[in-house]
């Protein structure tokens, strides 16, 4: 803009003072606005019903792992920290999709989910590969993790 006002500036002097002035320089073009990049695939989400659809896309993309799991379950608590770290040192090759089951009793059923913790593995849409039903502590978790 500084630019602009002083070419223009340059302009009016010289005609003001008989001179023949240098055809003022156009003004930067304005910044070309880019088509908005696809949205970047979350690391760690909450499903809910109105979000569930979007999930199911980025299983396309990437591995889901639903985490059906409850605020009051022991063995729940229990793996959370693990699935933190290891979602972390794999740098979000797949989405931790943490599914209350209090709050989603749909999904549940859709699943067929009668125990918690359990990881189900999400891809193209559909579950594919074993599911982790309960926790047998890092080791087991960190080898289903590997597997998907």
């Amino acid at each position: 803009m500084t630019y602009r006002r002083l070419a223009v500036a340059t302009a009016v002097a010289a005609m003001l003072f008989g001179g023949t002035a240098a055809p003022a320089l156009a003004a930067p073009a304005a910044p070309v606005a880019e088509a908005p990049a696809t949205a970047e695939i979350p690391s760690v989400v909450e499903v809910t019903p109105a979000n569930y659809e979007q999930v199911m896309q980025w299983s396309h993309t990437k591995p889901v792992v639903l985490d059906f799991t409850a605020d009051w379950c022991y063995w729940c608590q229990k793996q959370k920290p693990y699935l933190q770290k290891y979602n972390t040192e794999d740098q979000g090759a797949w989405v931790w999709a943490k599914v209350d089951v209090d709050d989603n009793p749909t999904l549940s059923r859709k699943y067929g989910v009668r125990g918690i913790p359990a990881l189900l593995n999400i891809q193209n849409g559909t579950e594919a590969g074993s599911r982790l039903v309960g926790y047998d502590g890092p080791t087991s978790l960190r080898t289903w993790l590997n597997n998907l």
